[in-house]
């Protein structure tokens, strides 16, 4: 289950997975940094780590962002196949 009954949505992995999405999207390079991101997320009324966490662990599974220590990149349909 993505989103439980007793979950508050704003603090729902696929909720904050839009965020993070929307984060990258607005960034010209497609990259940002962890300390960054958070505090875009911290903007946007996310400051709990585990919805990040989790938000992050999904994006990365479905092939969508990789780590690129320190930062986070958004993958391009080339990228992620």
């Amino acid at each position: 289950m993505i989103v439980s009954k007793d979950e508050i949505l704003k603090d729902s992995m696929p909720y904050v997975a839009s965020i993070i999405l929307r984060i990258l999207n607005k960034q010209n390079d497609l990259e940002i940094s962890f300390l960054k991101l958070i505090a875009e997320l911290h903007k946007q009324g996310v400051s709990r780590y585990r919805p990040i966490l989790f938000a992050l662990s999904f994006l990365h599974s479905l092939g969508a962002i990789d780590f690129t220590a320190p930062n986070i990149k958004i993958l391009t349909a080339k990228e992620s196949s």
